[in-house]
């Protein structure tokens, strides 16, 4: 691709594009995606989330281009909640040996106005992701900066600088495993 003037690049994106997303158009949310969101511990995944993968994909490429030219960084509400949104899903397979009694909860706090909140229960199968805290007490929260977050979860950063950079309250080893959490295929 070296080769490949910027102007023709821009071009095949362009059109690309396009058929992309025609062809997501054609996709029934809820039925089975011919890839699974393997990241996120799935063997099967929804179209749903196949499609929020591919735009993890694309809302860190661009990141990563625009922080490479010194351009403004994707930091809105409406295009960096969603992939960070997406990103969380990956938290319960990441806990998946983290020994917890049933009904510990972890929360996960991205700063500003374009993070969320979002839960970690344990079941008494599973970890499970939720939106809105349930009753529990924490026993760990996490506190990561928007930029860091994205970081670590695309592997631009180490487990460590971004654990530095974080806040962890409670049980500090709930909390570090947040850090060891892979949200891209490498």
């Amino acid at each position: 691709m070296k080769r490949v003037s910027p102007q023709l690049l821009i071009q095949q994106l362009a059109s690309t594009g396009k058929q992309y997303i025609e062809h997501i158009n054609t996709l029934n949310p809820f039925e089975q995606a011919r890839y699974p969101v393997s990241w996120a511990g799935e063997s099967t995944s929804l179209n749903w989330f196949d499609i929020a993968r591919e735009y993890t994909e694309k809302w860190h490429h661009q990141q990563q281009i625009r922080d490479a030219v010194g351009k403004p960084g994707l930091m809105t509400k409406e295009l960096f909640y969603p992939c960070i949104d997406t990103f969380m899903y990956a938290l319960p397979h990441s806990y998946r040996n983290v020994k917890a009694t049933e009904g510990t909860m972890i929360k996960i706090t991205v700063s500003s106005h374009v993070g969320g909140d979002w839960y970690l229960l344990k079941t008494a199968r599973k970890w499970e992701l939720l939106k809105q805290q349930p009753t529990n007490s924490i026993m760990s929260e996490i506190i990561i900066d928007p930029e860091t977050t994205w970081n670590f979860f695309t592997k631009a950063i180490t487990s460590q600088a971004a654990l530095h950079r974080s806040i962890i309250k409670g049980d500090f080893y709930l909390g570090e495993t947040v850090f060891n959490t892979i949200a891209v295929m490498a």
